[in-house]
């Protein structure tokens, strides 16, 4: 399961989930992409969200 899989999982719009972030919309389509990855400062916030420990962020953001 990727990022974009866990998120409608959870029942998340790509902008109801930027808005939970305080991030854009399309950074949210990047992410799930793997055209750009989460900052740092980022990853807890949307672990948070995602209800995933870092790890398990990190497992998704390395799905296709």
């Amino acid at each position: 399961m990727g990022l974009a899989e866990r998120r409608k999982t959870l029942g998340y719009s790509q902008e109801k989930l930027a808005e939970l972030l305080g991030v854009d919309r399309t950074t949210v389509g990047r992410w799930e992409s793997g055209k750009i990855a989460p900052q740092p400062r980022q990853r807890p916030g949307l672990a948070a969200a995602l209800e995933v420990s870092l790890q398990e962020l990190d497992a998704l953001l390395a799905q296709p």
